[in-house]
């Protein structure tokens, strides 16, 4: 799999970071920009995970418009989506605070989930 990240990287000159804490350096989560391939759509996905610990400190959130600035910014991207499972409410809150719209309901991996876009602007 690092491999595969380090390929987008060198192909797209973006790609996921790890979040480390400012103090102890330790990885509390990952995410950013990647090009995802999901039901009919080839666009630039925001992802994120923090550890479980570290849930409701505004990570994601931080993380995700992080990401955002990057895409709107120096990457000239004109939308990105996100998407999560249908009950998986901290990531919807997150899509919602970072701007992001609710679409419609996909299928990926086999699963249900909920598909957000946001557009430049």
């Amino acid at each position: 799999m690092v491999r595969q990240k380090e390929r987008h990287w060198e192909r797209y000159g973006f790609g996921l970071w790890l979040l480390r804490e400012h103090h102890s350096d330790a990885v509390v989560g990952w995410g950013g920009l990647q090009w995802t391939y999901v039901v009919d759509l080839d666009q630039v996905e925001v992802a994120w995970v923090t550890a479980p610990d570290r849930w409701g400190q505004g990570l994601a959130t931080e993380l995700a418009q992080t990401s955002i600035a990057a895409a709107f910014g120096p990457l000239g991207l004109q939308e990105i989506i996100a998407f999560t499972l249908p009950d998986n409410a901290a990531s919807r809150r997150v899509m919602e605070k970072a701007g992001f719209v609710y679409e419609r309901d996909i299928v990926h991996a086999l699963l249900p989930h909920v598909l957000y876009r946001r557009r430049a602007g």
